[in-house]
């Protein structure tokens, strides 16, 4: 190739091509290293590469003189950001002879636009974590080890991001929890269902306890592997307090009668667990259970047996249900049981069982042989239902439904 068609190609070439000596002085620059590399100069000016990039690479200069070899790459592919512009370009220098140094440029200017987007997207993240100061965000790798905590972490569990880093999600729970399987049973559990929730003690750093609701959900990737997790923990010890407050009170909110929940008492709890169930989308089914005729049977037997069934009717309610749900005595006869993650299938199924329980239910006394059965509502929080007496109100139409249908049976709301 001839000395004019090398000096074309220099100068119109699209990457950016400048020569200069070991102190920076610019003997020839193409036009796309004047296109590319001018806007991160101080003036506008190269006539000096080195003082005139030192605003976003100060060592260019030092790094040039610590270079020994008789030739070879200084640098490659520095990135160099304008700032507040969205330009970008990739610099490298290389010693072709002693006192001679070629500069190359490429635009990276697409990088910078993402680089951009991503700052933005942090910055964004960061107001999130500070708006939401009362839930905690953290993220694990695949066997459980913390590798990100953000500023709310601190703040709700008291961890120095330092201090947590890199150790298993154990370290949160107190000490004679440690040792137990809840680490592999929550992983595997949101790793096949996508997401779990559970709540339970944590253990700050100075060693004190809180009750924390927290949701796990399983991080994949393309090809739909697990490849961590990200988690978001709430510190819920007020509400467990007034929970525990509202079920060993008896005196106020435990009915007499039956040893279950009053009327007032089971309102309360019902809200809070309506209020949860909508914040993390989690399903929550009611049923209403009604004593069929009633009233007939104490025109013939006495307020005696009143009492007896409605004693039965909560026993075999608490018999039938889990530790987590909620029985609870709604009016003179009516009882109403909640459901805290079920979904309406799953509330169809209990009531039954305790349809037939009460059924096969064998009285004492003067009151052996007599049958009484029961007539079962189920209802679902979903989107018009959203409230505990929306719950209340849409069992009790699946009430009358199973009166209208001849009664001792379970109905569920499906409309």
């Amino acid at each position: 190739m001839s000395p004019e068609a090398l000096l074309d190609l220099f100068l119109l070439s699209p990457v950016g091509l400048v020569e200069v000596d070991e102190d920076g002085r610019v003997e020839v620059a193409n036009l796309a290293a004047r296109r590319l590399l001018t806007p991160f100069t101080r003036a506008g000016s190269l006539e000096d590469l080195f003082t005139a990039l030192s605003n976003v690479a100060p060592d260019l200069s030092a790094r040039v003189r610590s270079f020994d070899a008789p030739r070879g790459v200084i640098i490659e592919n520095l990135e160099l950001l304008a700032p507040g512009q969205h330009i970008g370009v990739f610099l490298s220098l290389v010693k072709v002879a002693t006192g001679r140094i070629v500069a190359v440029a490429t635009d990276a200017s697409g990088l910078a636009v993402a680089q951009g987007t991503v700052s933005r997207l942090e910055q964004r993240l960061r107001a999130v974590e500070e708006a939401v100061r009362d839930y905690a965000f953290y993220s694990l790798d695949r066997e459980g080890c913390i590798d990100s905590w953000s500023v709310a972490a601190e703040r709700v569990h008291q961890w120095s991001a330092s201090a947590i880093i890199g150790k298993s999600m154990t370290a949160l729970l107190p000490q004679e929890q440690a040792g137990g399987s809840y680490l592999t049973d929550t992983l595997a559990l949101a790793a096949h269902n996508g997401w779990c929730e559970e709540e339970g003690h944590r253990a700050r750093q100075d060693g004190t306890t809180f009750w924390a609701s927290t949701v796990v959900t399983a991080l994949r990737d393309a090809a739909g592997e697990t490849t961590g997790y990200s988690v978001i923990s709430h510190d819920v010890s007020e509400r467990r307090k007034l929970e525990e407050q509202i079920r060993d009170d008896a005196s106020s909110n435990t009915d007499y009668l039956t040893g279950v929940l009053a009327r007032r008492a089971y309102f309360d709890v019902a809200q809070s667990e309506v209020a949860r169930a909508r914040r993390y989308s989690q399903p929550l089914t009611m049923l209403l259970v009604d004593p069929d005729h009633f009233r007939d049977h104490v025109e013939q037997r006495g307020e005696a047996f009143a009492n007896e069934w409605l004693r039965a009717i909560a026993w075999v309610c608490r018999q039938e249900s889990r530790n987590t749900d909620v029985v609870g005595r709604v009016g003179g006869e009516a009882f109403a049981v909640l459901l805290p993650s079920t979904e309406l299938s799953g509330g169809l199924v209990l009531a039954e069982r305790i349809r037939e329980r009460m059924q096969r239910h064998v009285f004492g006394g003067d009151f052996q042989g007599v049958r009484a059965t029961l007539s079962i509502g189920v209802a679902e929080v979903t989107e018009p239902i959203t409230s505990v007496d929306g719950l209340l109100s849409t069992a009790g139409t699946a009430v009358d439904r199973a009166r209208q249908a001849g009664r001792n049976l379970v109905v569920g709301y499906d409309d």
